[in-house]
């Protein structure tokens, strides 16, 4: 009788499966089998009755460092290629503008920086109230030419040269030479973590124009490329540097600070003294059965996590 009972129980679930189009657990997201440039479709955990669709995915936006990770996240959802992913998802302008944009509509999901002041204040004006969760950990580096003899600052000599009280680098263990310490523009996630990190405020020097950079490309070439470049300062984020504009390293190099060498362990464990998480941000309103809450809940679970980590941003440890 039980053996009866048993084979009528399997043969009911065989035929509500069929009825209703259920489907098998998706696979892993992060299988390291699969090629980086494309994904099962079914790759995120998703509701059994939901699938995301190009027509229903996400408008995603977000800082510029954390584009390949877009991208990942992307094309593992929707089964498509790396090239293909870039095509839906918008990873352009400030972050500032990232987070503007998400209060008035033009982006359901962010993978972003650290808001600026000037963020904060927009939202909070707005009425909108957003939900964010670390992702991952990436750091502030600063970078000078490979022609330049120092090796490591402190953060107390970071200051002072952005204070325009240290303005030689023989001050600080190199050839008697200028420092151009270079900024960026206030409203990119970059400058928003010199301004958390190294905290100036009024103390920060108001340099010419044409020593702030409106892009984090601008910036590296000012530092690699340009002439006088071998007297240059300036600083980004470590995974753009390190993972997206390798090539700059050929004439610049990451200076140590406090004698501690950047690099995913370092920043991960909180060694290297200048770290600070990114995010996965939605609208707290956002329904829970909505594309972008699905998408967030996965980005945020340990699923997303071992994505975070194949596509080789640090995390903390």
């Amino acid at each position: 009788m039980k053996k009866l009972l048993a084979l009528l129980a399997a043969l009911t679930l065989l035929l509500t499966c069929a009825c209703t189009g259920a489907k098998a657990p998706s696979p892993d997201a992060t299988d390291t089998d699969a090629p980086a440039e494309t994904a099962p479709a079914t790759a995120a955990p998703q509701p059994t009755d939901f699938r995301f669709t190009l027509d229903n995915y996400p408008r995603m936006g977000g800082s510029l460092a954390n584009l390949p990770l877009g991208e990942a996240v992307t094309a593992s959802v929707l089964g498509i290629t790396r090239e293909e992913a870039d095509e839906l998802i918008t990873f352009a302008g400030s972050t500032t503008d990232n987070y503007k944009a998400i209060c008035d509509g033009g982006f359901d999901i962010l993978l972003a920086y650290e808001p600026s002041e000037e963020a904060e204040q927009y939202v909070q004006d707005s009425g909108v109230e957003l939900e964010m969760t670390p992702i991952g950990v990436d750091a502030l580096v600063f970078i000078c030419s490979l022609e330049n003899a120092v090796q490591s600052l402190t953060i107390d000599q970071i200051k002072e040269i952005y204070r325009g009280n240290v303005t030689d680098w023989q001050e600080v263990g190199g050839e008697p030479h200028p420092i151009l310490a270079y900024q960026r523009n206030k409203d990119s996630g970059s400058q928003t973590l010199f301004d958390k990190l190294i905290d100036l405020g009024d103390e920060l020097m108001n340099p010419p124009s044409d020593m702030i950079v409106g892009s984090m490309i601008g910036l590296l070439e000012a530092v690699a490329d340009y002439e006088d470049s071998a007297d240059a300062l300036g600083y980004t984020v470590y995974y753009y540097l390190t993972n997206m504009e390798t090539d700059k390293l050929s004439t610049s190099k990451i200076l140590d600070v406090n004698g501690v060498t950047p690099d995913n362990e370092t920043i991960g464990r909180g060694e290297y003294p200048l770290t600070n998480d990114f995010y996965a941000v939605i609208r707290k309103d956002a329904p829970a059965d909505s594309p972008e809450r699905i998408l967030y809940n996965w980005i945020c679970s340990d699923q997303g996590h071992e994505l975070v980590v194949k596509e080789n941003y640090p995390t903390r440890n």
